[in-house]
């Protein structure tokens, strides 16, 4: 295998940026925080920079910035003209704020979900995740639904027309009035003993079916998720994180918490052999610095150690900074009001002004103090977690230090320890989450606080649900005032059908999916108060208390009013007509909001607004990127609507057939208005890891003892009798949620990611999104300065070796 393989010839075809990869920033008026490199990034300038807005807009864009040939030879064409339309002048450029490069090719609406790999594994497994959702609502369909549905309504006759009854006293809960509600589902044919039996048999044989199609859905998830791990390279394949690490500062090399460990790194892993392919690079880089008459220096297998830090005087010194701008916005804007230019000397040598950027400038200087000292790794033992983040040259050598040292979870609870011993602690080395996945300010959080923050969290959510309960009922009781109505109409003669009764159904459908979205905002404020360390947590908390909560209220809550209180289950305004309208709703209103999509058309609102106030904007710079920027995607809300639909349709499929065919239909609404959003109107700023996919199965696996526990129960309300196969079915559908199914796959069926191509870290970050020292805010404003000076001195070198030896 040669050293340098395909992502070494990308890295070639991007030099074409070089030249207009830099960006002059503006001067900044009260003092900067992003020291490093040649230039301060104007964070907090007032007026901001619209241009650099527009730039900083589009580094976010969901893309690559891979080059196609024709892209290439434009590029190459206009390198040296000045006279390019807007969105050439910034392809390949740098965002100084986030040292985030413009991409060069935006994903397409009909794009493979492959395509989404460079944003992790996670992406590509979101829309594999909604696609195997709708198969197994088609699978659902195929082996008992569609039978459900034919029999409820060529064979049902349990459900009567109200003209049958003229004149007569009906029971308005018992009654079953014959519409397209009521004569699709099961209540329709609850005195059809030999129909449900056989229902029983087929919602059985879909368990089994289920059963066997999630080991299939996990197989095919650890094969993508091994696929894209061996094809794309991200900064946690070169890093491990090390925890443990002592925070006493006696003994270390010139107190230099970083440089003592990095150095002890380099000595530990120089025990392990080097690859050819490896050898063969560095005698090509050897043989290019002789020729070139440049120093002869060999690469350090340990790049970088990037050290965690308690951020809590950080966060505060930036909370005053906010506080003085806000000032300086209100005193700014009194001024523009008055006539006042901008640019004039009233304002340049306003008192007011002048004093706030001093105490602002002051602010900063001790920021910068403080980020000097958590850079150099010195006289920061109060603020030291004892976990570094360690990266290395190669991503082989991080592979054998993970499989000689990483211990589960299990062995650690047994006390064994890894034997990497640093200063007499033994290392706890584990595998990195990526670093926009690390949420860096929880870090010093205690696990006995965040015990604590989650338990109140589950008492805050069980309130809430009480509430939407209350809520529910209130409009169950203004229903069953409806049907009493009817009732005695129709006794009197009247046999049309009540209007308000369909009208509170409605309402009631519509009013489930508001409250669903405010609880889903109450569960994101509660999931952010519990303080998890990566986003990942977060995402998979928030993920399945939301998914959880809007089931019960949209199904559960529903249903036990239905049975123990009004005990109206499909009388008019009953369970069966009010849960059909929920699915109807349900089914069209979030695709249309999603389509609608009013935050980023608030955005583009407020865009306009503030570009017409031009040098009159109050904004600052970094304010400014804020507005510009897309909505965020918001995958942990994305997976609760997906579960919270399958629990949904899951719960009632039974004794709703038609439940199948509408989500089915919701989710692929659903499915394609997020490609078009996520390629057209979202940012995303985090790289999602296979492990948010993998535990998004595990909720996925509880539609099983749902689905079979309420089959149990609907054929004992309608025959009262309960079937061997409905015992089996919920025998089955809860060993599979309780026994661990991840592991028994793995065990069935053996895979291992290798490593398609072994490029040094210096070459293969510039596909990154980002690094550890990029993303740490202790470090993040140096080290961005840094990256783009190094990203564009090692494809220099690149192009020049790549000449050198015929790469061409």
């Amino acid at each position: 295998m040669s050293a340098r393989p395909s992502g070494y010839q990308q890295f070639k075809d991007e030099q074409v940026n070089v030249n207009i990869a830099k960006q002059k920033p503006e001067e900044v008026q009260a003092g900067t925080l992003c020291k490093g490199g040649n230039a301060d990034f104007p964070i907090d300038q007032i007026p901001p920079s619209f241009e650099l807005a527009e730039l900083h807009s589009q580094a976010w864009n969901v893309g690559t910035t891979k080059l196609s040939k024709s892209q290439k030879r434009k590029l190459q064409r206009h390198q040296s003209s000045t006279q390019q339309n807007n969105q050439d002048d910034h392809i390949g450029k740098i965002c100084d704020c986030c040292a985030r490069q413009v991409p060069n090719h935006l994903l397409s609406l009909g794009c493979n979900n492959r395509d989404y790999s460079f944003l992790g594994a996670g992406m590509p497994l979101y829309f594999e995740y909604i696609k195997s959702c709708i198969l197994m609502l088609l699978i659902m369909f195929v082996t008992s639904g569609d039978y459900n549905i034919i029999t409820n309504v060529a064979f049902g006759t349990s459900c009567r027309a109200l003209e049958d009854h003229k004149g007569q006293e009906i029971d308005e809960k018992t009654f079953c009035q014959k519409n397209w509600v009521t004569q699709s589902s099961l209540a329709n044919k609850r005195s059809g003993s030999e129909f449900i039996d056989l229902q029983q048999m087929l919602n059985l044989i879909s368990m089994i079916t289920l059963i066997i199609l999630f080991q299939y859905f996990r197989k095919e998830q650890r094969a993508f998720d091994a696929e894209i791990d061996s094809q794309t390279q991200y900064a946690s394949d070169f890093t491990v994180l090390l925890k443990n690490i002592p925070t006493d500062p006696t003994g270390l090399q010139n107190g230099d918490f970083d440089d003592d460990l990095k150095n002890f790194m380099e000595q530990h892993i120089q025990k392990y052999k080097k690859l050819q392919e490896i050898i063969d690079y560095e005698q090509d880089r050897k043989q290019y610095q002789i020729q070139t008459k440049k120093p002869v220096t060999e690469l350090r297998r340990v790049v970088a150690v990037n050290l965690c830090y308690n951020l809590d005087d950080q966060y505060q010194l930036e909370k005053q900074k906010q506080a003085k701008i806000v000032l300086k916005q209100k005193i700014l804007s009194n001024l523009y009001s008055q006539g006042k230019d901008p640019l004039s000397s009233d304002v340049k040598s306003d008192p007011q002004v002048n004093q706030i950027d001093n105490e602002i400038s002051e602010i900063e200087n001790q920021l910068e103090a403080l980020e000097k000292r958590f850079i150099e790794g010195k006289d920061v033992k109060n603020y030291f977690l004892g976990q570094a983040f360690v990266t290395f040259q190669w991503e082989n050598d991080v592979q054998m230090l993970l499989e000689e040292y990483k211990l589960s979870k299990i062995q650690r609870l047994f006390g064994k320890k890894s034997q990497l011993v640093y200063r007499g602690a033994n290392l706890i080395v584990e595998e990195p989450p990526e670093p926009t996945d690390v949420f860096w300010e929880n870090l010093h959080i205690t696990t006995k606080s965040k015990v604590f923050r989650r338990l109140f969290g589950y008492a805050i959510t069980a309130i809430i649900l009480i509430l939407c309960g209350g809520l529910i009922y209130w409009l169950s009781a203004i229903q069953a005032e409806s049907a009493e109505e009817q009732a005695l109409a129709v006794k009197q003669g009247d046999v049309k059908p009540n209007i308000k009764v369909k009208i509170i159904a409605q309402v009631a459908s519509i009013s489930i999916i508001v409250i669903n979205a405010l609880l889903a905002m109450f569960i994101k404020s509660i999931s952010l108060f519990e303080k998890f360390s990566t986003q990942t947590g977060f995402n998979i908390s928030l993920a399945s208390k939301s998914s959880m909560a809007q089931f019960i209220n949209t199904a559960v809550i529903t249903f036990a009013i239905s049975t123990w209180v009004t005990k109206n289950i499909y009388g008019a305004g009953g369970l069966v007509y009010n849960q059909t309208y929920v699915f109807i709703s349900n089914a069209f209103i979030p695709g249309i909001i999603q389509l609608v999509d009013a935050g980023t058309v608030s955005k583009w609102l407020f865009q306009y607004l503030e570009k017409r106030k031009g040098p009159k904007s109050v904004k600052t710079q970094q304010q400014l990127h804020e507005l510009f920027e897309k909505p965020v995607f918001d995958i942990s809300t994305a997976y609760a609507t997906i579960l919270k639909n399958m629990y949904v349709v899951a719960f009632y499929a039974s004794v709703i057939p038609l439940a199948l065919v509408i989500t089915c239909v919701a989710l692929l609404v659903h499915y394609w208005v997020e490609k078009y959003n996520i390629a057209r109107r979202r940012t995303i700023k985090y790289n999602y890891s296979s492990q948010m996919s993998i535990e998004m199965i595990e909720q996925l696996e509880l539609v099983l003892p749902i689905y079979c526990m309420t089959n149990l129960w609907w054929e004992y309300v309608f025959l009262e009798s309960i079937s061997t196969e409905a015992i089996i079915g919920i025998c089955l559908g809860v060993g599979n949620a309780i026994l661990p199914m991840h592991e028994i796959n793995e065990s069935m069926f053996s895979m291992k990611s290798e490593i398609d191509e072994h490029l040094p870290i210096q070459e293969a970050e510039t596909g990154f999104l980002t690094d550890y020292c990029r993303e740490n805010p202790a470090t993040a404003e140096t080290a961005r300065q840094q990256y783009k000076i190094r990203v564009e001195k090692h494809k220099q070198q690149k192009l020049n070796m790549d000449k050198m030896f015929g790469d061409q």
